[in-house]
């Protein structure tokens, strides 16, 4: 297994492995070349022109590369869970039932639903971060 580094992310720490952290640091000093770039061969309405209209357009590496790793370690954090957690999460989520329409499957009320929603919230969560 790859070695992890703890990068701080709008300002909170996020665990990625080494590899992400050196591909995220590339790319911002690549970004910042760019910008250099920029603003030698323009001039500054021309650059600021160029820089709200691509800040509006452009998502940025790190905002894909982490939602990827978050959405990877969900994934496992739901495949650990055990068949009726990942039955919930699916019919939630992923079928799109209400609390009531899953506790009639069960055969429970609508606060059990969530109360055991709350409970895999809180599982997921404590796994994913």
């Amino acid at each position: 297994m790859s070695d992890t580094v703890v990068i701080i992310y709008n300002g909170e720490p996020v665990s990625v492995p080494k590899e992400v952290a050196d591909f995220l640091e590339q790319d911002r000093k690549r970004e910042q070349a760019q910008d250099k770039r920029d603003e030698r061969h323009l001039s500054k309405s021309e650059f600021e022109t160029v820089l709200s209209w691509w800040s509006c357009v452009r998502r940025p590496v790190e905002d894909a590369v982490l939602r990827n790793l978050r959405l990877e370690n969900l994934r496992k954090a739901v495949d650990g869970l055990d068949d009726q957690g990942q039955d919930l999460i699916r019919l939630r989520y992923g079928s799109d039932l209400t609390m009531e329409e899953i506790g009639k499957i069960y055969g429970v009320s609508k606060m059990a639903v969530s109360k055991r929603l709350k409970k895999l919230h809180e599982k997921l969560r404590s796994s994913v971060t």
